[in-house]
């Protein structure tokens, strides 16, 4: 096991989470690195529908968690879905953000968030849930380090990794790319474009 510095969101106080070791961070974007199928799930989009892996199936896709009240990096994962959202027209890769904060992120309120930063309707989707599913997800099936605070002030009671994963048409997570740095996201676009001619 590896064990993974992340800061809090916006804070400077280190958190160690344990980790998976071995995961390849920015894989090349022809790279044949597979890490195994994300697993099943169920959980809520912004629209208080049913969403699991079925809804993605098919499609490569980019997942990040994020939380609404963040003070810290989320709005910089935003951000960069948003680039990936636009660089990324015309090619079949869908987008998906989990709030990391499901108690307080209902779907009316991701609904909004996703308005403020654009998100296309069917092609980006915000979703929440029963909070044990949330983190199952995200810790295990994600491997993106997560944890609460409940002492810390809102913005600031989540800490998370700051990854958006790269996932293929089958499923498969095919790598993790630093959400918050640019050239990061440079990989991963052309990772996406690769995996999308797959």
């Amino acid at each position: 096991m590896l064990l993974a510095l992340i800061f809090a969101c916006g804070g400077s106080t280190p958190v160690s989470i344990a980790g998976t070791g071995g995961v390849e961070l920015a894989a090349a974007a022809d790279a044949d690195s597979r890490f195994g199928p994300v697993p099943d799930f169920q959980l809520t989009d912004q629209d208080g529908a049913r969403f699991s892996n079925e809804d993605l199936r098919g499609s490569p896709f980019v997942v990040a968690a994020i939380f609404t009240t963040c003070a810290g990096p989320c709005p910089k994962i935003s951000a960069s879905m948003k680039r990936l959202q636009g660089e990324l027209g015309g090619v079949d890769v869908k987008l998906v953000s989990i709030s990391v904060d499901p108690e307080y992120d209902t779907p009316e309120r991701l609904r909004s968030y996703g308005q403020r930063w654009g998100a296309e309707v069917g092609r980006w989707s915000f979703l929440t849930g029963d909070k044990r599913a949330v983190y199952d997800l995200v810790q295990n099936g994600l491997w993106l380090a997560a944890q609460e605070d409940p002492e810390a002030p809102k913005g600031f009671h989540v800490t998370h990794k700051t990854s958006i994963v790269a996932v293929d048409r089958d499923g498969e997570r095919r790598g993790w790319y630093e959400g918050t740095e640019p050239t990061a996201i440079d990989q991963l676009i052309a990772r996406m474009r690769f995996l999308s001619e797959e």
